[in-house]
Parts: structure tokens; C-alpha cells; sequence
């Protein structure tokens, strides 16, 4: 008969700390690993028998899983707000936060959060994010150029003003050197950052073709999606026609209420 094991893994930038107990809860071992993917290999591969770990959901979560994975029985990433015996406690201590992740795993006290295990799709969801933040720093910058003219009492609210006629314009307008060099460069810098950005979408939708879902997307299937029992009405609810940021929402919510799917 295997023996059942509990492993806490407080996760690190440059060491995690690993506590194993077993199913009554008696410590097993407890140790420091290098953050590694070889190390965490290592920390694992020796572990014998039913083994489930328990990780809290951060920046390293996603790697750690995937890692460790295929090594062990069963992996479960917490959200850290469901972890208030740790994060509500005065001591903080990897050891000490470690062994209360294995206890709570081994009482069942865990809310999982999913995490996803296809490499392409982690891929794609930072590109996502990478460029919401280039959309943010595009916009932050607007808003720096545009309050940085109020100060000269140039009052522009239209965005004809970051146009390339509308850059060059604003700029034969300005008499002082060292302003019109601060705007210059301000304006190349944004450039950039555009350029950047159109690239970034790009990719983003070059990659995002290899999901099935994005069959829903297109145009021509959705007034095919339309037809199905309850979708016009969802549509009419929304106050217009459904986007294609909201298609595969709407065709995977069909979907799991056991709609028919919507064919060419």
C-alpha cells in the first residue's frame, strides 16, 4: 500500500522551502531548495508514494507547477486571500509557512484556483498582459504630454494633436528650443511606444489563432452563433452587437449549457 504524503512548498525568488509530513501529520522532512527547475526536480524525484503538494498562487506559481507536475499525484494552487492562517499571522517564516501549507492540505482546508497547464496558453496570456501595459503606458504618456503643454498654455483635448501632421504642427508652433526639445523627444519616445503596441496586437492575434475558440471569432460565424436558443436575447441585453473580445465568451457559455454549436 503507498503511503500518502503532504508537501508544503512556500515558493521563493532565490530558495523555496519544502516541509513534508505524512498522513497523520507527522513531519517527514524539511529542507531549502535552490529555485531551479533542476533543483525542484531533485526535491521531488526522490518522494515515494501518493504525494500531493500545496503552493500559494504567485509569480512563480504557474512555473512551479509545471514542473512538478508530472512528479507527484496532485498539485493544488491556493489563492493567498483563502490562506489566513498564514497571511493573517504575526510570525512569518518560510518553515513555519511551509508546514501550515501541508497542514492545510492535509485537512482539506484549501481553495484551489486553476491553473493552467498548456505552456502555449500561459504564453499567450502574458502577451495579453504585456500589451495592456504597453496600452497603459501609451496612455500615460498622452496625458504627461498633454499637461505638460498646459503649462505653456497650450490647451489641446483632441487627438489630432499625436498624429504626425498634428506632432509637427505643435512643434513649429513652439519658439523655445529647450521646450520644443523636451516635446520632441516626448513625441519620439510615444512613436515608440505606438510601434510597439501595433506590433504587440499583432502577435497577439497571430498567436491567439491556435485556440479553438477563436473559430468563434470570426465574422462569418456569428450570426450563425446568433441563432442559437438564447444568445439574440443575451445580445439584445448587452445593447449591441457582440465583439470580438466577447464572442468566445458567449460561445462558451453556449456551450457548457448544452446549446447546440453554431456550424459554417
Amino acid at each position: 500500500m503507498q503511503s500518502t504524503f503532504y508537501v508544503g512548498l512556500d515558493l521563493g525568488s532565490s530558495f523555496c522551502y519544502q516541509t513534508v509530513i505524512n498522513a497523520d501529520g507527522a513531519p517527514q522532512r524539511a529542507r531549502v531548495v535552490p529555485t531551479s527547475e533542476q533543483h525542484l526536480r531533485n526535491a521531488f524525484a526522490d518522494l515515494r508514494g501518493d504525494v500531493h503538494v500545496h503552493l500559494e498562487a504567485g509569480e512563480l506559481s504557474a512555473w512551479v507547477h509545471s514542473i512538478i507536475t508530472p512528479l507527484v499525484s496532485e498539485v493544488v494552487v491556493s489563492h493567498p486571500r483563502s490562506l489566513a492562517w498564514i497571511g493573517k499571522d504575526a510570525v512569518k517564516d518560510d518553515p513555519i509557512d511551509a508546514r501550515k501549507l501541508a497542514e492545510l492540505l492535509r485537512f482539506n482546508l484549501v481553495h484551489a484556483v486553476y491553473c493552467e497547464a498548456d505552456c502555449s496558453r500561459q504564453t499567450f496570456k502574458q502577451l495579453v498582459v504585456h500589451y495592456e501595459d504597453l496600452s497603459r503606458e501609451q496612455a500615460r504618456l498622452k496625458s504627461k504630454i498633454k499637461a505638460r503643454l498646459r503649462t505653456f498654455g497650450i490647451i489641446r483635448k483632441d487627438g489630432q494633436l499625436f498624429s504626425a501632421g498634428g506632432q509637427t504642427a505643435l512643434l513649429a508652433e513652439i519658439k523655445e528650443p529647450i521646450v520644443k526639445l523636451m516635446l520632441a523627444q516626448s513625441f519620439a519616445v510615444l512613436n515608440q511606444m505606438i510601434t510597439a503596441l501595433n506590433e504587440a496586437r499583432r502577435a497577439m492575434r497571430d498567436f491567439a489563432a491556435q485556440f479553438a475558440e477563436a473559430n468563434y471569432c470570426k465574422p462569418r460565424r456569428v450570426s450563425a452563433l446568433l441563432r442559437l436558443a438564447g444568445l439574440s436575447l443575451i445580445c439584445k441585453l448587452r445593447e449591441g452587437f457582440p465583439t470580438n473580445a466577447n464572442c468566445g465568451d458567449i460561445a462558451g457559455s453556449a456551450s457548457r449549457a448544452g446549446s447546440p454549436t453554431a456550424s459554417d
